[in-house]
């Protein structure tokens, strides 16, 4: 493979916005707190038996959380008797304008696709008026099927709704104009009517329904305030959601579960959550003192992909490069697969050097710099100068921050003595901020 190819392929295998498959894939739950969300989550799918099983997924955006639900789907569907059903709600949501009705017919719709990919199981045409009524909209579809499920629903049709608001509206409108049945009534008897399929003609019994991206939402029934879309949704409609009646995992947005709606969620869906914090890479309160585990899973991560290019680490990248790409992405995997990639195509040889690796930074950096609030610093300041690195309860400018990814949550797990082992860093690229080291000289002046 030639110097150009390499970098290519270099490029190609860190693709930023693709979750890792089973080939990229690589534990560092050991840098996370110890907590196994595959052992815990297949624990609760047995002990729960024939009961609905709610669980609630959260954690920064980009951290790994799909690659994550998408290992436990594999260990699911090969460990247990339950046949998991992942849906990635971005391909059918438009985020800024969603109601709740858009996703049961995502849900009804994946459900019908995972089931006639994997299976042959009919059901009774004749009980589902209103989904009928619906593919009746797409207009280039029949009902009926060709072969499996009767509902031969098009998932690339139903896709096609996220860019089309006009049909859109005319599906919303025909299921609230009929008065005689819900979506949810009708989606609740096709999962009742799957799970005894399956039940009397696979190996598996009931369903885990996995609900992804949700915490993407932005816009919740013409909602433009994305914490209070969020609110409405799951605090709001947690009725509804909790009234589907199989085992489902919803994700749901850190900043949500971090804010004084956090004890809401937690009493409304049963008190199971799982919470994906960074890969630790650094001591607590010491950015400059690596945490070395942590350090070796994400080194890790780079290897597996890089193996899909037949090189090697030590052939792609400078010591120096490497070290600064493992600080400054502050265990955020995203940020490091994207920090990787924009490296490869800064040079013109392998291999990877500083000065590549810190151009790559630089964005971030700029970003950071233009978009903080200036309010913020300040509170920036305090957190990096605090001795327990905690954040304040019930201060909305934290939960923004750790929106936008400001501020990175962390756990230590055994690693510590204290039962309270959750605490919250900058971002490593805030500190390259100038606005960001001023905020900090000033407060330190001050005393």
């Amino acid at each position: 493979m030639s110097n150009d190819e390499t970098l290519t392929a270099i490029y190609n295998a860190f693709e930023p916005n693709v979750p890792a498959n089973r080939v990229y894939y690589a534990d560092c739950k050991e840098a996370r707190g110890g907590s196994d969300l595959v052992k815990k989550m297949i624990r609760r799918l047995n002990s729960a038996k024939d009961k609905d099983l709610r669980y609630l997924f959260t954690g920064h955006l980009g951290c790994g959380k799909s690659s994550e639900l998408l290992h436990l789907k594999d260990k699911i569907e090969k460990e247990t008797t339950f046949f998991p059903i992942y849906i990635d709600f971005e391909e059918y949501l438009d985020v800024k304008d969603t109601t709740l009705e858009d996703i049961f017919l995502g849900m009804f719709t994946e459900i019908a696709s995972r089931c006639r990919e994997k299976f042959s199981i009919k059901v009774k045409e004749e009980s589902y008026s209103l989904m009928k009524n619906i593919i009746s909209f797409f207009g280039d579809f029949s009902a009926k099927a060709e072969v499996g499920l009767p509902l031969n629903i098009a998932k690339v049709n139903v896709e096609k709704l996220r860019q089309n608001p006009n049909l859109r509206q005319q599906i919303r409108n025909a299921i609230k104009d009929n008065e005689k049945k819900s979506l949810l009534s009708e989606l609740n008897l096709f999962i009742q009517e799957i799970e005894l399929k399956l039940s009397q003609e696979t190996e598996f019994t009931r369903l885990v329904i996995i609900a992804d991206s949700l915490e993407k939402i932005r816009g919740f029934e013409k909602e433009e305030s994305e914490l209070i879309s969020q609110e409405r949704l799951f605090l709001g409609k947690a009725e509804q959601l909790n009234g589907i009646v199989t085992n489902i995992i919803y994700t749901v947005p850190l900043f949500l579960y971090r804010s004084h709606y956090g004890k809401q969620l937690t009493e409304f869906y049963g008190k199971a959550v799982f919470v994906l914090p960074m890969v630790k890479v650094h001591r607590r309160g010491k950015f400059d003192e690596p945490f070395e585990i942590g350090e070796q899973e994400l080194l890790e991560i780079i290897r597996k992909r890089l193996n899909h290019t037949g090189t090697t680490i030590e052939k792609v990248f400078d010591k120096d490069a490497l070290d600064y790409l493992l600080k400054y992405c502050g265990g955020h995997i995203r940020s490091l697969v994207r920090f990787i990639q924009e490296a490869s195509i800064s040079v013109d040889e392998l291999p990877i050097d500083f000065r590549a690796a810190r151009e790559s930074v630089k964005e971030e950096v700029r970003g950071f710099a233009a978009s903080v609030r200036e309010e913020y610093w300040d509170k920036l300041a305090k957190l990096e100068l605090s001795s327990s690195q905690q954040i304040e309860n019930g201060d909305d400018d934290y939960s923004k921050m750790l929106e936008s990814l400001a501020i990175l949550e962390y756990m230590n797990g055994d690693e510590t003595e204290t039962d309270d082992d959750v605490w919250y860093a900058i971002n490593p690229a805030i500190r390259l901020t100038i606005k960001f080291q001023d905020a900090v000289k000033r407060l330190q002046a001050a005393g």
